[in-house]
């Protein structure tokens, strides 16, 4: 397997298990703000930090595997696997996140 091969899996299984990742973080985000009464500008907010979570992801596993493979000769599966690991893990870190500033979004505009 080459390293172009091994970088474009790694960044479409990424892709995928943080899609997973970012549907699940937008619904919880919209049940958390199901009372508040303009969280449109919130669920907006919330929806812009997902989309650069799903972007940003695979172009890291991509660039990542890449690395690994050719900077310190791992193995081509062993550098996928880390590589989707570390990703995926960043992205559902980055969803979650992205569900609080919802929340805090929501809040300051209920107060002003």
């Amino acid at each position: 397997m080459s390293i172009k091969t091994a970088s474009i899996i790694s960044s479409v299984v990424t892709a995928l298990l943080v899609l997973v990742s970012v549907i699940i973080f937008g619904f919880g985000g919209i049940v958390l703000l199901n009372g508040f009464m303009n969280a449109d500008v919130a669920v907006n907010t919330g929806f812009a930090c997902l989309g650069i979570t799903l972007i940003l992801c695979p172009i890291l596993a991509w660039v990542l595997a890449k690395t690994i493979i050719s900077k310190f000769h791992w193995n081509n599966i062993l550098a996928v696997f880390v590589s989707v690991f570390v990703s995926t893990l960043l992205g559902t870190g980055l969803s979650f996140t992205s569900m609080f500033i919802m929340i805090i979004v929501a809040e300051a505009s209920l107060r002003s």
